[in-house]
Order: C-alpha cells, then sequence, then structure tokens
C-alpha cells in the first residue's frame, strides 16, 4: 500500500511541475529555440524553477515508492499525473480544455486501471540482471534518438507528441536505472552505486528526458506533449522491469486479453487528444493549430 501512496503523491508533484514548467517553456522569449539552449533560459525564470522544485519533490517520492515498490506498480501509476494537470492547466495558464480533452484524458486513466487491476503485477529483484539492463538501455537510447530525429522532420504538427515520446522514455528509463541504483545501495552501500554505469546512465537519461520534455512544452499545447510523456514514461519502465528485474503480470488468456484491451485504451486515448490539439480532429478549428519553424537537427538537443 506504501508505494501506491507515495506513487500517487509523486504524481501529483509531477502534474504541477509539469503545468508551471509548460507554463514557462511556452512563453520563453522569441530566441530560446529548444534543447539544451532553451533549458539554460528557463533556468533564469522563477516559474519554471518553482516547477523544478515540484519535480524534485516528485523524483524524491519516486525514490522511496521504487525501493519499497516494483517498477509495474510505482511507474503507470504516474499516469494518473494526467488527470491533475488538466485542471492545473486551467488555473495556471487560463486556458479551457473542450469536453472531448476531459474524456480522453479519463480514458487514458481508466485504461491504466484496466490494465493495472487485470495484471497484478509483482515479483521481481531489486537488482537486475546486468546484460538485460544493458540491452533495456541501448534499445531505450535508440527509441529516444528516433523520437527526437523524427520530431524534426515536416512541419512540426505532431513534432510536440514525438518529443513527448521520446522524453517519456528516457525519464521511464531512468526510473528504472533509479530501482538499480537504489537496489545496489541498499544492498552494497554508496560506493557500490558510484563505481557503476547505471548512476551514470541514469543522469544523462534523465537530463535527456528534462531537455526533451522542456522542448515539448514549447512547441505545443500541453495535451499534445504531456499524453506521450505520462503514456511512454511507465510503458518504458514496465518492459525493463520485466525484461531486467524479472517482475510479471498476471497469465492466463483472459487476463493478456484484458491488460492489452487496457494499453489499447490508453494509446487510442494519447491519440485522439494528439489529434484534437493539432486540428485534426472532426469539428477543430484549424486555425489555433500550432505552427512551429521547423529546426536544423542540431537545435533540438542543443
Amino acid at each position: 500500500m506504501l508505494p501506491v501512496v507515495l506513487a500517487l503523491a509523486a504524481a501529483t508533484c509531477f502534474a504541477s511541475s509539469t503545468v508551471t514548467q509548460h507554463r514557462a517553456a511556452s512563453s520563453a522569449p522569441e530566441g530560446s529555440g529548444t534543447g539544451v539552449r532553451l533549458v539554460l533560459a528557463l533556468l533564469r525564470q522563477p516559474l519554471w524553477l518553482l516547477g523544478l522544485v515540484f519535480g524534485l519533490a516528485g523524483a524524491a517520492l519516486q525514490t522511496v515508492a521504487l525501493s519499497e515498490g516494483a517498477l509495474l506498480v510505482v511507474q503507470p501509476l504516474l499516469v494518473t499525473g494526467l488527470l491533475l494537470a488538466l485542471p492545473l492547466s486551467v488555473l495556471v495558464e487560463g486556458r479551457r480544455p473542450p469536453l472531448l480533452e476531459w474524456l480522453w484524458a479519463v480514458a487514458v486513466v481508466v485504461g491504466l486501471a484496466v490494465f493495472l487491476v487485470s495484471a497484478r503485477p509483482g515479483g521481481g529483484s531489486e537488482v537486475a540482471q546486468p546484460d538485460a539492463l544493458r540491452t533495456c538501455a541501448v534499445v531505450g537510447a535508440g527509441v529516444v534518438l528516433v523520437a527526437a530525429a523524427l520530431s524534426r522532420a515536416g512541419s512540426g504538427r505532431y513534432r510536440a507528441l514525438l518529443l513527448g515520446l521520446g522524453g517519456g522514455t528516457a525519464l521511464g528509463l531512468a526510473g528504472a536505472l533509479l530501482k538499480e541504483a537504489t537496489g545496489r545501495y541498499e544492498a552494497d552501500g554508496l560506493l557500490s552505486v558510484l563505481g557503476t554505469w547505471p548512476l551514470w546512465a541514469l543522469v544523462l537519461a534523465g537530463a535527456t528526458g528534462v531537455v526533451l520534455n522542456q522542448s515539448s512544452y514549447r512547441v505545443g499545447v500541453l495535451t499534445a506533449s504531456q499524453p506521450a510523456i505520462t503514456i511512454a514514461e511507465p510503458v518504458a519502465a514496465a518492459v525493463v522491469g520485466a525484461a531486467a528485474f524479472g517482475e510479471r503480470l498476471s497469465a492466463g488468456d483472459g487476463a493478456r486479453v484484458v491488460q492489452l484491451l487496457g494499453m489499447l485504451v490508453m494509446i487510442s486515448a494519447v491519440v485522439m487528444l494528439a489529434r484534437l490539439t493539432a486540428g485534426e480532429a472532426p469539428g477543430a478549428d484549424p486555425s489555433k493549430t500550432t505552427r512551429v519553424t521547423p529546426h536544423s537537427p542540431e537545435e533540438e538537443l542543443c
């Protein structure tokens, strides 16, 4: 029960961080660009720094939750931050999301609930299998790089979605590496953590996730990027949890079907939210679609 409570508290902090940082990033000076340059510019904005404090508090709660529970339990619960982020965006940004956005946001959380109830995740070890963790890190890095590369193409219509996908994947990988670092610390002490690659990969993955997420906030409205971030993070962490930590979901054909249904509901809701904010849903106003000038490949992470 404690990991669940801590994960929900972390989700609340992350939602507060998301909304305040999105507000700061979307109103950054014109020449701020994206990537690292944007983050450096945002470091001078008090609102963004407040969001950073919320994010650090969420990370601290997430760390304790991961030390007490499985990745497959903790990381998916962070999806609840999506429902919290929408009403907070109304208060902070003065934006009024239409009813359809609320409905699809609720669908994301309903899909999560169906998945968790049917999956009943658990088991696993505190420390990952080294080879499996290394493979997951390489594959995760590849997904992040591909998403960042694809976000540079075309008119940028789905740029916020792709950047959110890359950023969420990086943070999901960081969550798994955080569990590994926590497990090693509890088993062998601080020196055993400092001398291993997962700690430094955690720093890199976390920094990459922050940069890509801030870039996604810069180029699109919150409901274009936040669903992708919110889904990609637990999915990436769940894959690592199953492959490297030996965590398992409920077996059986019936359970698998319901789990798949929950995932499909979440993914469909994310796609519909992206289409609504991109102006592609029926009845959407194309004049309100965010237009962003494409950047060169070097600008995305720099």
